[in-house]
Order: C-alpha cells, then structure tokens, then sequence
C-alpha cells in the first residue's frame, strides 16, 4: 500500500513510454483523445463557430503531459491543428490558434512542477495548484491568442473581442478543471489500493445524484445549482479525488450544457455573465470537490501514521505489562487498596510544589537579566506577567550584541500560559541567539528557529519579530512571524513596519522567509511589543494599534528627549492596568543615540567583545562630523589602540570588568578624544609589545596619559579637516 501510494504521489510522470513503439502509440492516443473531445467541446460553441465554454482538450493535454510527460506536445499540437483548420479563416489562422492550444498546457504543466504538484491531489497544495496555476493562469495564454487571432482573421469584429476572450478562456480553464482531474485520478484504480464492490456502488450512487440535481437544478427558473456542492463534497469526502473526480465532471457538464442553452440561472443574462457565473459555479465545485478531497487525503494519511504509531506504542505497552504484571499484581492490588486516597493527596502537592519551583526558576531565566549598554543606541525593557496563580508565560524580548557593531533585536510570543509555554519560550530564545550569532540574517534566523520549532512540535502557536540594527548607518532589516509589527516614531509620525512577513514558526512544514528594510533616522523611537499591549477582549485589535501609536507619538513629540525608560513606563501606564492584566506584557523601546552638540559620549563595560561595537560608534561620529576618510581611519586606529589597552590592562587583576568611558569633541577645527578607565595597571613588563602609545603619536597630533589612583586617562588631539560634502 505505501509503495502504491508513494507510484501515484510523484509528481513526475511515472507512465512515460519507454520505447519508441509505446511512445509512437501514445503519440496517437493521445492525438485522437484531444480531437474527439475538441468536436465534443465544438458542439457547445457560443462565438463563430470555435469558441465554447467547455474545452475538453485542455484538460486531456494537460493530463497527457503529466501522466506520460511532456514529450507528448506534438501530439497536442498536430491534433489542434487539424481541429482548428476546419474551423479558422485561413491556415495561418488556425496555426497560431494551435500554438496557443499547445503552449497553454504546456505552461500549465511547467508551473506545476514549479511547485512539485502531485498527480493524486492528496494535498491542499496540489488542488489548490491546479485550479490557480494549471486552470485559471495558464489558460490566459490559449485565450488571449485565440482571441486575437479570430479578430485578426476577421473571423468576429473587434467589438466581440473582450465576448470572446472570456467565453474561450473559461472553456479553456474549465477543460483543466473538470476534466484533467477526473483523467489524472483513472490511473489511481491500478495504482492505489482496490476498491471493493461496495465503493463502486457508492461512487455509483453518488455520480447519479449528482446527474439528478444538475439536471432539475439546471432547468429551474431558480438559482439552485450550489445543492449539487453537498453532494460533490460528500463524494470528496467519503472517495477522495477518484470519487470528486467524475462527480465534478458530471455537474461542470450539466452547468456548461446548461449555460449553451439559456436555461435555467444562466437564462437572460449576456454571454459575458454566462461565462463570468459559469466560472464561479465551476471554481466552487472545484474547491468543494478537489480542496476537500485534498483534505480529507491529508487527515487520513496522519491518521493513519498516528494510529501505525499508536499501535506500536500499544505493542510494547503490552509487552512490558506482561513482563511486570506477574511479579507485581499483587503487591499493586493491596497498595492500591491501602492507600490510594493518601497517594492521591501526596502526588497533588508533590506537583503543586514542583510546579511552583519550576515556575520560580524560570521566571528567573525567561528574560535577560540586564540589558547591554551598546554604543549607538539606548534600550529599555519592562516585562509585566498575567495576573495569574502561576505569573509565567511566554512573551519574551532579547538583545543581542552582533560581530561587526550589529545589533539584534528579538521579541516572541508563545500563545497560552504555565510551565509548558515558558519551557517552550526558553528554547526558542536560546535557539535564536545561537543562529543570530552564526548569521544574524534576519531571514536565515528564521529559517533555524523555524526548523527548532517544527522539531518541538509545540501544539501552540509560536509568533516572532527579529531586527538586525547597524548603529553606524542606522539601517533596519527585520522579519516577522506572524508578530505585531514594531512601530517607529519621528519627527511626529507614526509608522508601523508591516514588512518581511510570514507564518507564525511552526504551523507550516515550509516556510519562506524574507527581509524588508527600514532607516532609522537619529532621534527617531523604535518600539517593540507582545499583543498583550494592544488586544482587548470585544475591541479590534487595529484600535489598539492606533491607540498605541497616538500615545508614543504624543509622549515623543511632548519630550523628544525622554528616556527610553521613561517611555516605557509611560506606555504601559496608558495601555494596561497593571492591577488586571490579562495577558503577558513584554516591551523594548530602543532608540540611537543622539548627541545635540555634536559631542561624542560612549559607556561601556571594559570588555574584548565590546571593542567591535565602541568602533563602529566612533566611526558613525566620525562620519557624521564631516572628518575626511584619511583623517577619519587614522583617528579610529589610534582609539581603537587606547581602548584596547585599557581592555587589556586596567582591570587584568579584577574579577569583573569595570567600566571604560569614550568622548569626543571637535571645535576650531580640533578633535578630542579622551579614554578613561577606573582600574590599576599593574607595572610594565618588557615583553616585546610597547607600541601601542608610539603607534598613537604616530597618527595624532597629540597623545596625553594621565594616571591616577581614580584611574587612567588617555587624551588624543588632533587637527581635522571637515569634509563639506552633504
């Protein structure tokens, strides 16, 4: 059964003939498969005497390159020729309407295997992929050329252009719809598991069900052709494809058969309403048939690897039960008549205890314990937990020092509360930071913690926004997860970044992920927040959102210069009521740092790994001081060399490493730099090293050190053109 399953599932055609004789008689077939089904479709022709709403062909071709592979486009080809040369104006007339016969199809197929389609329709995807990209894109290509040429030839004037476009690309796409389904699920009876006789019975029953609604429904002055949707979904849902299948094809033929006719719905209206009501009817069988189909193949496949699963489970559940049962039956039967009312009480506490001891201990690892001070840019965090009995949940922020000066910006939302979504919260954090700081990517963050997710299998829903932040050129690259966008305020706007999006992680076995970019300007508020913020039990989410919006722009604008801390609480003072907070909070608010004298002040702890960030904030100074590229290099190099040293030696016999403090000042075309640290350097050995401070005096015009017992202070000077360049 899986061998048959996996022989109808590929995508790639599966019956392609292998030797020149098969080929030369599937060439054949299918040449007189397509001009049968051309003279039946011709029969129903609504424009001249070639254009119909039902172009059977179509789907044969479309089946016939997918069963038995592309290679079978001559024989498309040479049958819509012969079709169209009895019918067309003059023979290049009908060669170019072939070629459009022929490419459509072909197209078809080709987007199909684009996105790796099934034969058996067994997923959502494949139905959805037919009907989208095999019907109703594909055939744009035969419509448009068929059309064309029929008002080229003069075959009909140009007023019946936009009649005859329409009418001819429904046929076309019906023909895809209806037909190449019912051809595509024929080889399924050898390749699928057989059905007994009472399933073709019920396949037979449903099939003149179908016929007998249709046919009255088709006929009745009233609009009653959607009865017939029960009945095909019915079918879909009991047979899958080779049930929906011919059920499908059945009503599509008695709605097209109807539409010809004027009867019934379809009387009175204009051919383009035909057609446009003809298409919608069709679609919906379609969906109702294919999609459902699809569907229900998905859950029974699941179904059946869980309950494969569930049995082997059950076998070895049995097995050891066997083993202990003998040796513990009785021991078990008289402690459980002992004592099962004591056992119950102890195993209550014993996980009421342990449960509060997990919660304790993780709401003490869920967020950072402290925010890093990172050059360029000032943060503040505040987290507010549900007012609940366990107050652990899954919102979550982080802050993350990136190589080359980057900052990484991430918050989440783990839906629901307790142990098990604070769990879930803690591994996704972790997990980030590891692939943020193999490749900070935005998008390759996702992909990882996407793939970390999917392996979870958390049954709730995991939402994510991550942000890569470059302080020394204020660039922005961001993707989300199914998060609420981040909102940025400056200059008295408002703007929320709805970019970069995608799935909630984990609800989709693929996901893509893209990036989108964003400027963050000097001054401008970059707020980051769960939905706990802005929803309200019984109020659109978007009125949150705007609420939010209008409270950070008015407290912006009222103090451009609040602290970000500030800010913090001011939001969640106009949001929340701290007292009754349904659900978890977690907020950053980050903002560049922006000296109004054009002064440079950096604070940072004495660190190796900070070095990186201190030099592309000296550098975006630099830059935006106007200092000229020479200057400017030469300037970084010497600061880079002093605040090495202090790194290296200020707090060598500390345990943990004090600060290290960096301003800078320009004025009379003079630059200062000054480098403090609060630590001892302990006497210098000779070592071979030393040329840090020749290095220094080489490159600036001045070089002071200054030590003291409140520390060391390095001052660099020197004179500076101002590049007037905007």
């Amino acid at each position: 059964m899986t061998a048959e399953r996996d022989r109808a599932s590929r995508h790639t055609p599966s019956l392609v003939p292998r030797s020149a004789t098969a080929r030369a008689l599937s060439l054949v077939l299918v040449a007189l498969a397509y001009y049968a089904s051309a003279r039946l479709g011709l029969s129903l022709s609504l424009v001249d005497a070639n254009v119909t709403p039902l172009w059977p062909p179509t789907g044969v071709a479309v089946a016939a390159l997918l069963v038995l592979g592309r290679g079978m486009w001559p024989a498309v080809a040479v049958a819509a020729l012969a079709v169209n040369v009895p019918i067309s104006e003059t023979f290049l007339a009908a060669a170019v309407t072939a070629v459009g016969n022929t490419v459509a199809p072909y197209l078809a197929v080709v987007l199909l295997d684009r996105v790796a389609f099934r034969r058996d329709l067994a997923r959502l995807r494949d139905a959805l992929a037919i009907i989208f990209l095999g019907a109703l894109t594909a055939m744009l290509v035969s419509a448009t050329v068929g059309a064309v040429t029929l008002v080229a030839a003069g075959t009909i004037p140009l007023a019946d252009l936009p009649t005859a476009w329409a009418v001819w690309w429904t046929g076309d796409a019906m023909g895809v719809l209806v037909v190449a389904p019912f051809l595509l699920s024929l080889p399924l009876s050898w390749e699928l598991e057989p059905w007994p006789v009472r399933r073709w019975l019920e396949a037979g029953a449903f099939l003149l069900a179908t016929t007998a609604i249709m046919g009255w429904a088709a006929q009745s002055q009233l609009p009653l052709l959607f009865l017939v949707l029960p009945v095909v979904g019915w079918a879909a849902w009991r047979l899958q494809l080779r049930g929906a299948a011919p059920a499908a094809l059945t009503a599509s033929l008695v709605a097209t058969w109807a539409a010809v006719r004027d009867l019934g719905a379809f009387a009175g209206l204009t051919v383009v309403e035909q057609m446009a009501t003809l298409q919608a009817f069709n679609v919906c069988v379609a969906l109702a048939s294919f999609v459902f189909a699809a569907l229900v193949s998905e859950r029974q496949r699941e179904a059946a690897e869980l309950a494969a699963a569930a049995a082997q489970l059950e076998e070895r559940v049995q097995q050891r039960t066997l083993q202990l049962s003998t040796a513990n039956a009785r021991l078990v039967q008289e402690i459980r008549d002992r004592s099962q009312a004591q056992e119950q009480l102890t195993a209550e506490e014993a996980r009421s205890h342990r449960e509060h001891e997990i919660a304790e201990t993780l709401q003490r690892s869920l967020l950072p314990d402290r925010i890093a001070e990172l050059p360029g840019v000032d943060i503040a965090a505040r987290y507010v937990p549900a007012t609940s009995d366990v107050q652990v949940g899954g919102d979550w922020y982080d802050v993350i020092p990136l190589p080359n000066g980057l900052v990484g910006l991430a918050i989440g939302d783990v839906a629901g509360h307790g142990l098990h979504a604070a769990a879930t919260m803690v591994q996704v954090r972790m997990g980030l930071r590891a692939y943020a700081l193999q490749d900070p990517s935005p998008a390759s963050v996702m992909r990882g913690v996407h793939r970390l997710v999917s392996q979870l299998r958390v049954p709730e829903m995991v939402t994510l926004l991550y942000l890569v932040h470059d302080p020394s050129t204020g660039s922005l690259r961001f993707s989300n997860a199914g998060h609420p966008p981040a909102l940025v305020v400056h200059g008295g706007e408002s703007t929320y970044l709805t970019g970069g999006l995608a799935p909630p992680l984990g609800v989709t076995s693929e996901a893509i992920f893209t990036e989108a970019t964003h400027e963050l300007a000097p001054g401008a508020t970059l707020l980051l927040y769960t939905d706990g913020l802005v929803e309200r039990r019984a109020v659109p989410i978007t009125d949150g959102l705007t609420q939010l919006a209008d409270e950070v722009a008015k407290s912006v604008g009222s103090a451009p210069t609040e602290d970000p801390e500030a800010l913090c609480d001011h939001v969640l003072a106009a949001m929340i009521d701290t007292d009754q907070v349904a659900d978890d909070v977690a907020l950053v608010v980050v903002r560049p740092t922006v000296a109004s004298d054009g002064s440079l002040a950096l604070r940072l702890p004495a660190e190796a790994r900070m070095l990186v960030q201190l030099r592309g904030a000296v550098r975006r100074w630099l830059r935006e001081s106007g200092i000229a590229d020479d200057d400017a290099a030469e300037i970084l190099v010497a600061c880079g060399e002093a605040c090495a040293n202090a790194v290296q030696h200020a707090y060598s016999d500390a345990a943990v490493p004090g600060p290290l403090a960096v301003e800078g000042r320009i004025a009379g075309g003079t630059l200062e730099l000054e480098v403090r640290d609060q630590g001892r350097w302990r006497a210098p050995v000779d070592r071979g090293g030393g040329w840090g401070l020749q290095l220094m005096q080489g490159l600036m015009d001045g070089v002071d050190v200054e030590q003291s017992a409140a520390g060391t202070t390095v001052r660099l000077r020197r004179d500076v053109a101002i590049d007037a360049r905007p």
